[in-house]
């Protein structure tokens, strides 16, 4: 009991209540407040105040200790902090160069962060343009030696001068022991090539590659010479034609030999050309068919056989050549033998005729007839020019 009222005494001396005011004060008799302290303050345990936008007022104090409140906005800009933000700018329209953004504001959320809304300015620092390029500064000191590297593959070493190194065939194509060239072309140890002896044969020279100009021979050569055995070049006993020229040689008006007159008709001559094959020419330049069956309508195909007329036995040089009129091609006869001709034959495969006015019609015969190769012989390998020229001159 004593305690309580121990109490109840000190309080009383601490605390005073205003009967005309109402108002409490602690270490104060005459409180001019609700609550009017005398002292130190102490509030604990506040909830957190920071959004600006729930708890929009603050406390405030006038110099006597009078606490009041106020709205943040009030109190002006001074208690909120100043943010500046920076960004990589690239090259554009506010740094040719690139650099560096710098965008500022005040922390009106005091989030601690500027947000967009919060930008009121915005300013780029750039990077200055490319120096002139200074000068060459001095070699730098020599590097360590660095690990050896493993061995690589070598080249063998040759068993003879002039020999070539080649890759194999498959991947990765690495050199193989070189190897001595062979063939038609030799090299020597020091690089220099050299056709082998006896390296060019006719097979290896193109038809009409040599040329007279390439011909070692004397005398002169023209339209009334020829070449002898002997490597001479000769006029024709007589100052006429020789007895291998036939009746004359007939030339185009470019004075090309077309070949050399065996027999002459109404309109037409008979030639053996300068590779020695038997043909014949009209006196237009064109050449003349003959009466042939084919295995085709088209008389062109590989089937075809001179008309021989009937069943007997018959025998063709084997240089007489087969003129095709649908195509303008010559042909061989087939089947020539050791003694240089050709004997008819049953003909087989066929059912159409070439009539020599240039039809091509269905037709079968019993006749025989000469087969006709089914390669073509060119005229390079004839003896023929590739154009003739009108008119044609006997000589």
């Amino acid at each position: 009991m004593k305690k309580t009222l121990l109490f109840v005494a000190i309080l009383a001396s601490v605390v005073t209540i205003s009967a005309q005011s109402g108002n409490v004060g602690i270490n104060t008799q005459q409180p001019t407040e609700t609550l009017d302290v005398n002292g130190t303050l102490r509030v604990r345990s506040l909830t957190d105040g920071s959004s600006s936008s729930i708890y929009d007022q603050v406390l405030v104090m006038k110099t006597d200790g009078t606490i009041g409140k106020a709205s943040r906005s009030s109190l002006g800009t001074s208690t909120l902090n100043a943010l500046v933000k920076t960004t990589i700018e690239s090259a554009g329209i506010h740094c040719g160069t690139g650099g560096l953004k710098v965008e500022s504001g005040q922390d009106t959320n005091a989030n601690g962060v500027l947000d967009a809304s919060e930008v009121t300015s915005t300013n780029y620092v750039c990077n200055g343009m490319q120096g002139v390029q200074g000068i060459q500064g001095p070699p730098g000191p020599q590097g360590a030696t660095g690990a050896t590297g493993a061995t690589g593959v070598g080249l063998t070493n040759g068993t003879a001068g002039g020999q070539v190194y080649l890759t194999s065939s498959v991947s990765p194509y690495s050199p193989q022991a070189p190897q001595t060239a062979t063939g038609d072309v030799l090299i020597s140890s020091t690089a220099v090539t050299t056709i082998a002896n006896n390296a060019i044969t006719t097979a290896k020279v193109a038809d009409n590659a040599i040329t007279l100009a390439k011909i070692s021979a004397t005398g002169t050569k023209d339209n009334t010479t020829y070449l002898r055995g002997d490597g001479t070049w000769a006029t024709p006993s007589g100052g006429g034609s020789s007895v291998s020229e036939g009746l004359g040689r007939l030339v185009d008006a470019n004075n090309q030999l077309i070949g050399y007159v065996q027999s002459i008709g109404t309109n037409n001559y008979v030639i053996k050309t300068s590779n020695g094959y038997i043909t014949t020419i009209n006196i237009d330049g064109t050449f003349a068919g003959i009466q042939t069956y084919y295995g085709d309508s088209a008389c062109s195909g590989s089937v075809k056989y001179i008309n021989s007329g009937n069943t007997t036995l018959q025998n063709r040089n084997g240089k007489y050549l087969y003129y095709e009129g649908t195509t303008g091609k010559f042909f061989k006869i087939d089947n020539v033998n050791s003694n240089g001709y050709a004997t008819n034959v049953a003909m087989t495969g066929i059912g159409y005729i070439y009539q020599v006015s240039g039809t091509c019609s269905s037709s079968s015969s019993t006749n025989f007839g000469w087969k006709v190769e089914t390669t073509e012989t060119t005229r390079a390998t004839i003896g023929l020019p590739a154009t003739i020229t009108l008119p044609l001159t006997l000589q």
